[in-house]
């Protein structure tokens, strides 16, 4: 299985570039670059604020951020 990159949600929002997810996160930007380059690295506030402004629902935020499947019967 592959997970689906953040680049593909950030697309999806019409967000051209790490630099503007960082403008409209108000997260650093290299912190941005790192976190797209390892989603799982980022922290829950990072997480939450990507989620919010990229428009992930949850399981596509389990996909970015865990490198999992995401889902709800509890076996990934």
């Amino acid at each position: 299985m592959t997970a689906e990159s953040l680049t593909t949600y950030m697309i999806r929002a019409g967000i051209r570039s790490n630099r503007e997810l960082s403008r409209l996160t108000g997260i650093n930007h290299g912190t941005v670059d790192n976190i797209v380059r390892h989603p799982t690295n980022a922290r829950g506030f990072q997480i939450r604020e990507i989620v919010r402004v990229c428009g992930l629902t949850d399981e596509e935020a389990i996909t970015v951020f865990t490198h999992r499947k995401g889902g709800t019967n509890g076996q990934n």
